[in-house]
């Protein structure tokens, strides 16, 4: 039955009564109606229904939060704070999420403007913390390469050079500039 309700968009049923439901096939439904460039109003009601299922089921989806914020965007041409707040949510439950957080720090960006301070602060650390893993950084290239909006675009080709391209070092003490035991107590 697990398997029929991934499958099927999130539920089985026989006889019309719900024998098994699994968030994540409510999410690959949700995806699937979110697809196209322009989704239709009906698609992205369903996908809106169908996120909230899946976070019914398991409160902890990151990529549900996240979808959420997608959704505020495409209905109202901008993220109000109901965007906000889902995108903050899948930012508190995982800070780095290898699943979703190319596409992520992506959305944040298109969105910058719109972010307050916190959340710039977390799209930030997860993009920096992503150039760190080889296939990480292979989707982070490709999300930062392609934002669109101007002061994402800017900030995008920033972090792309600095985190990506030309990462710095890790900083280095050699022993004789390590604090000396009892030293960071005094003033």
């Amino acid at each position: 039955l697990n398997l029929i309700a991934l499958v099927g968009g999130g539920a089985a049923q026989i006889g019309g009564v719900r024998m098994a439901a699994i968030g994540a096939g409510y999410g690959r439904e949700a995806e699937r109606l979110l697809a196209p460039q322009t989704p239709s109003k009906v698609a992205i009601d369903r996908a809106e229904q169908l996120s909230q299922l899946a976070l019914d089921e398991f409160p902890y989806d990151t990529s549900s939060w996240t979808r959420l914020a997608y959704i505020d965007r495409l209905r109202h041409g901008h993220l109000t704070q109901a965007g906000t707040t889902a995108l903050a949510r899948s930012y508190d439950l995982v800070a780095v999420d290898p699943l979703i957080g190319a596409w992520r720090v992506h959305f944040s960006l298109e969105n910058w403007e719109m972010l307050p301070k916190s959340l710039k602060e977390s799209a930030r650390a997860e993009a920096k913390a992503m150039a760190t893993d080889g296939n990480g950084k292979v989707k982070l290239r490709a999300a930062l390469q392609a934002v669109r909006a101007p002061v994402g675009a800017t900030l995008a080709a920033l972090w792309l050079q600095r985190f990506v391209t030309n990462p710095s070092p890790p900083e280095h003490r050699s022993p004789e500039k390590a604090p000396q035991p009892g030293s960071l107590l005094k003033d």
